[in-house]
């Protein structure tokens, strides 16, 4: 299933965005771990921006692809990535702060109720 899946500051947890168009944009799953193949990392620039200006986080950035598996799996030592729109215009590798836009495939699970992104290349 093609989605967009981004970190639910309310539930903390993920919630799943369907990209199919039979159920574009809506929810079809909160989920504490996801495995998505060929992800994109899209960061709308109208959102952070909004961000920015009023101090109120909203629903901006999101990992889009192909989602593999809704649990965690032990799939070794990935590369972490972060997002914060305060310090960042898009999702970056958390060691070099080095802009990422894609990959092959990114495990996004939670640990102490916070969100953690490993891409594996």
């Amino acid at each position: 299933m093609k989605a967009a899946v981004y970190w639910n500051l309310h539930k903390d947890i993920f919630s799943i965005q369907s990209r199919e168009t039979s159920d574009y944009g809506k929810v079809v799953a909160h989920k504490d771990s996801v495995v998505v193949a060929q992800p994109r990392f899209v960061v709308r620039q109208a959102g952070r921006e909004k961000v920015l200006r009023d101090k109120s986080k909203n629903v901006h950035a999101f990992v889009v692809g192909k989602i593999e598996y809704d649990m965690f799996f032990n799939l070794g030592k990935g590369r972490l990535i972060t997002y914060n729109p305060y310090k960042y215009k898009s999702f970056v590798f958390a060691d070099t702060k080095e802009p990422i836009t894609k990959g092959v495939l990114v495990q996004l699970r939670t640990h102490e109720n916070k969100p953690v992104m490993e891409l594996y290349q």
